[in-house]
Order: C-alpha cells, then structure tokens, then sequence
C-alpha cells in the first residue's frame, strides 16, 4: 500500500499556506485593503479591492516562481522492506527553518512588488506616502495571517 504525501519546497510554504487556512489568507488581504483604505481616503472601495487583488495575484506569481529555484529543503529517503525499497522525497533536517526564512523573503518581495503595482496605478490615483502604506499594510498583514495560521495548528483544525 502505498500512501499520498503532498510535499512542496519549503521557500513555497509562505506562497501555498492559504490553501490551508483560507481564513488566514483572506484575513491578510481584507487587512492591505483595509490599510489603503483609512490611508487613502480618497481612493473608492472599488478601486482599493482591485489594485490590492491585482497587486497580490503579481506578487503571488513571481513568490512562487522564486519559491521554485530557492532550495526546496528536500531530501531523497529509502523506504520499504528490503527488496522492495524505493526512494521518495521528504523534508530535510532544515526545512523548518527554510520555511521561517521564506516567510521573511516573501515579506520583503512582497512588499516591493506590490508597491510597483500601486506606483503603476499612482499616475490615476492620489497616493501619498506609497512605500510606507505597503509597508505598514504587509506588517498588518503578515501579522494576521502567521497569529491565524499558528492558531489553527494549536488548535488542530487543520
């Protein structure tokens, strides 16, 4: 018998984690929007959700990209009784660690590539202090969706 393990590269961790807890994701999005939002009065509630979307959609695609040639933290494991080995994939003694470090990588790539698409849509909108609006937005952010994704795992209902 042999059992299905999903597996992925441990830079993908912070790219593939709202598959798994869909609160936390949508939580981290509603808080940029929100954040842009009280910062830019000005901009309508329309036009927020969808630079926020689009910036997150731009900045999900090039993280996963990234995550992808980063090391994976992937180690190749014999398994099986003898004569019948085979070899599979799993997590190598510094994936932990590579995850927390790809948290921190996709923060800051986050932040730069979201703060070029909203600088792209500055031409139309009024926007002020840009960088420190993303900035802000991502702590917010980033904030909610690792305290929503670590609750989830305390209380085991992933």
């Amino acid at each position: 018998m042999i059992l299905a393990n999903v597996i992925f590269p441990a830079f993908t961790a912070p790219y593939l984690s709202f598959l798994f807890f869909h609160t936390a994701a949508a939580a981290a999005i509603m808080s940029e929007i929100l954040v842009f939002k009280f910062r830019h009065k000005t901009l309508t509630w329309g036009r927020t959700v969808y630079v926020a979307l689009a910036a997150n959609i731009t900045s999900w695609i090039a993280g996963v990209i990234l995550g992808l040639v980063l090391p994976s933290g992937l180690v190749p494991k014999v398994m099986g009784a003898e004569g019948r080995q085979f070899t599979t994939i799993t997590q190598g003694p510094h994936f932990d660690a590579l995850i927390w470090i790809g948290f921190g990588v996709a923060f800051v790539l986050s932040i730069e590539i979201e703060y070029l698409v909203w600088k792209r849509c500055q031409r139309r909108l009024p926007l002020v202090g840009l960088f420190y609006t993303t900035f802000i937005a991502h702590i917010a952010s980033y904030a909610l969706l690792i305290g929503i994704a670590c609750a989830h795992i305390k209380l085991g209902w992933w």
